[in-house]
């Protein structure tokens, strides 16, 4: 049963969800904010608070478990020295719809 499971499909398969998922959390690393659909938002914001908190470990594990989800050494680095040195969280602000089809956009972004 999947009773009480927030995990959302964003009507994609596995592998694509995935991919798209550390891919918005590579761009809200690198620029501090986006803007993507409102369940999109919610499932990275899930990917990013577990990266934030490791980012407060600030130990040779949690960064190795952070690069398999960036697969990236400069974003790492970014995270642990400047983002989680700060001790920033995450923030959803909620947009107005999307014009071509009506979807509820949102905008994902890093604060202090």
């Amino acid at each position: 049963m999947r009773h009480q499971k927030i995990k959302g499909k964003l009507s994609r398969p596995a592998d694509q969800r995935k991919a798209l998922l550390k891919s918005l959390s590579r761009g809200l690393i690198t620029s501090g904010k986006i803007k993507v659909t409102l369940e999109q938002a919610k499932q990275t914001k899930r990917i990013m608070d577990r990266l934030l908190n490791l980012s407060k470990k600030d130990n040779l594990a949690a960064q190795r478990s952070a690069f398999v989800v960036l697969q990236d050494r400069k974003l790492v680095h970014k995270l642990f020295r400047q983002i989680g040195a700060r001790e920033e969280r995450t923030r959803i602000t909620r947009l107005s719809f999307r014009r071509g089809d009506g979807a509820k956009m949102a905008m994902l972004e890093l604060y202090a």
